[in-house]
């Protein structure tokens, strides 16, 4: 199977300050590039957090909320249909360093990923791991907040699933990949996903879909 690498930086910040002694020169916005190729047009929700992350903290900037994510089964053609869409507005908006403008992703939370008020629950029994605390979000090098009602359940190798669960059950489940992260720990949770609550995977950054796992415990994967 194709690779799945790592998803998204930080959208290019540029300081608009100059020193006493500097000349102010004057910027073309059209030459600002991001980079990142598409964002989520969900923003998480987050209540404040005090203080900075520490070691136990689960931290990351909000431009990675989503960017690896599981859709339910029913979802599956509308995630195509966009992820078509998607691939044609990268292509024409790519450049050697970045992106001209960013694609942003507008998908129906209905159904949620996992229903039910036990979702959570749910979720740890079919992955065999517990729920740890909610992540925090940061922007431009501050702390954005941490997600409310969230959580994040560690995996082997520097692979991460995290969330936030309600009434409803678990509208968001994402991935997040850390540095040399083991891709078959990942694998092996949509593999389980799969078979016990028919979720997909979407890659948004690689354009990969992880569709479903054959009799033969093959991934059968889908891009546009």
């Amino acid at each position: 199977m194709k690779k799945i690498l790592s998803a998204a930086l930080g959208l290019i910040g540029i300081s608009t300050s100059a020193a006493p002694d500097q000349k102010t020169q004057s910027l073309d916005p059209k030459s600002i590039l991001f980079s990142v190729p598409t964002i989520s047009n969900d923003l998480a929700p987050v209540e404040e957090f005090d203080g900075d992350p520490r070691g136990a903290d689960v931290a990351f900037h909000e431009d990675e909320w989503r960017q690896i994510e599981f859709f339910a089964q029913s979802q599956l053609s509308a995630v195509q249909r966009m992820m078509k869409e998607y691939k044609a507005f990268e292509a024409e908006h790519r450049t050697e360093h970045g992106w001209r403008n960013v694609y942003v992703r507008k998908i129906d939370q209905a159904p949620p990923v996992l229903s039910g008020p036990q979702a959570l629950h749910e979720l740890e029994v079919v992955l065999d791991a517990k729920a740890g605390p909610a992540p925090v979000l940061f922007s431009s090098g501050s702390v954005a907040g941490q997600v409310v009602d969230g959580f994040s359940i560690p995996l082997d190798g520097s692979v991460l699933l995290y969330g936030y669960a309600n009434h409803s059950g678990i509208p968001i489940l994402g991935a997040l990949l850390g540095e040399n992260p083991d891709h078959q720990a990942l694998v092996r949770a949509i593999t389980k996903l799969n078979a016990q609550k028919q979720l997909v995977l979407a890659d948004w950054c690689q354009q990969l879909i992880l569709a479903s796992v054959a009799r033969s415990g093959q991934l059968e994967t889908w891009c546009p």
